[in-house]
């Protein structure tokens, strides 16, 4: 006698098997969502490190302090916020937070972070050979 259809075994390991390839599949689709958010991230910190080297180029008489970047001293230099570059307009986004504010968000942190909105960061901005360069102070965390 010929059956029909499938027996609730067989339903329940397809079901198994469906329920792995699914787990193995969202875990790879939140790897690379968290990748892409790190790769804006760095997208926006090029941003904020151009527009401080714009305001370097305009203000080398301001370039006076001392500050450390990378573990190095560095004689020509000042540091300054990234709101400080949005207010100025040598940074600008379309991002805005509840109140309307502009704000840079680094969404690879959680919303709760302290630096989930870079505006409080700070920006060392120095002259190196007669050239002008910028460094985000941040560390990822």
């Amino acid at each position: 006698m010929k059956r029909k259809g499938f027996t609730l075994v067989e339903l329940m390991v397809v079901l198994v098997i469906i329920a792995i390839i699914s787990m193995i599949g969202f875990g790879g689709i939140a790897l690379v969502q968290q990748n892409v958010k790190k790769s804006l991230w760095q997208g926006k910190i090029d941003m904020i490190e151009s527009g401080a080297q714009l305001y370097g180029e305009d203000n080398k008489n301001r370039l006076n302090g001392t500050c450390t970047v990378n573990g190095v001293t560095k004689d020509a230099c000042t540091t300054i916020s990234v709101q400080y570059l949005l207010d100025n307009n040598y940074v600008t986004t379309d991002e805005k937070d509840e109140a309307g504010n502009e704000v840079i968000i680094n969404e690879s942190l959680p919303e709760d972070n302290a630096n989930y909105y870079a505006n409080n960061l700070e920006v060392f901005v120095y002259l190196e050979n007669n050239t002008v360069h910028a460094k985000l102070n941040y560390e990822e965390s």
